[in-house]
């Protein structure tokens, strides 16, 4: 990686810039030891103490540990822990009010597409259908957490097309479309990043991933949405409902 310099930067924040970029790219990994203080006061042109300076809030924010006679390693990857409870979902935004913590998203795009067989199963669609297909970025305290893609039958909603979304979509739908969420059918899987979603994620490696494929239905239970998302596994848990267990000769 570039180590970049400017005089009106501060030496200190370069280098905890760099280090915390190192560690969210995945080029330093939980477990791994961060350069020697020599090694990134030469790297940087800079003093020992500088160096210190940069580490001492990393330590501090729980994402560097120091450990005497053996080095600083990383023991975090400075990500925000969420905990997603499927028995009760709620959007990215309430969840994150709840919680106090800062959070914004960004559309990356917004496209017409023709639907594929997945994408017709899980809508109840015709094949070859039109749907609108928005990608969404969420973040928490400004790191990239959750990458949406979110489809919607273009006849239905083509005015999505025009809106400004400076909501979450699906508070626009009920705002302009009078359609509200009643009843969701979530599948969750283990994936690893693709090329695509690392560039959105600002990674350099195929990071593990929560996929979660959520159908949104109205109070008939007729879906009108799907949301195919990725979680960032090292920012999130989900947590499934506790039941009874079931015996051997009832399965």
């Amino acid at each position: 990686m570039r180590v970049y310099s400017s005089d009106r930067t501060p030496k200190y924040i370069q280098i905890y810039d760099w280090v915390h970029a190192m560690i969210r790219k995945g080029r330093l990994a939980v477990g791994d030891k961060i350069p020697t203080e020599p090694d990134l006061a030469q790297k940087f042109n800079a003093s020992r103490m500088t160096v210190r300076k940069a580490i001492d809030p990393l330590v501090l924010e729980g994402v560097l540990e120091r450990r005497p006679g053996k080095g600083t390693f990383v023991v975090s990857s400075g990500l925000i822990s969420l905990t997603f409870d499927t028995s009760k979902p709620v959007r990215f935004a309430p969840l994150l009010e709840r919680l106090g913590v800062p959070h914004r998203f960004k559309v990356v795009e917004k496209k017409i597409i023709t639907a594929d067989r997945d994408l017709c199963n899980y809508l109840n669609l015709l094949p070859e259908q039109k749907l609108i297909c928005l990608t969404i970025v969420l973040y928490a305290d400004e790191k990239p957490v959750i990458i949406e893609r979110n489809y919607y039958p273009f006849q239905e909603f083509k005015k999505l097309l025009d809106l400004e979304l400076s909501e979450p979509p699906l508070v626009l739908l009920e705002r302009e479309f009078n359609v509200e969420i009643k009843k969701v059918r979530q599948f969750i899987s283990a994936v690893v990043a693709g090329e695509k979603e690392m560039a959105l994620f600002d990674v350099d490696i195929p990071i593990p991933c929560v996929y979660l494929e959520w159908v949104s239905c109205d109070e008939d239970g007729f879906p009108f949405s799907v949301s195919l998302c990725h979680y960032r596994g090292d920012a999130f848990k989900f947590k499934i409902p506790s039941c009874e267990l079931v015996q051997p000769d009832a399965i």
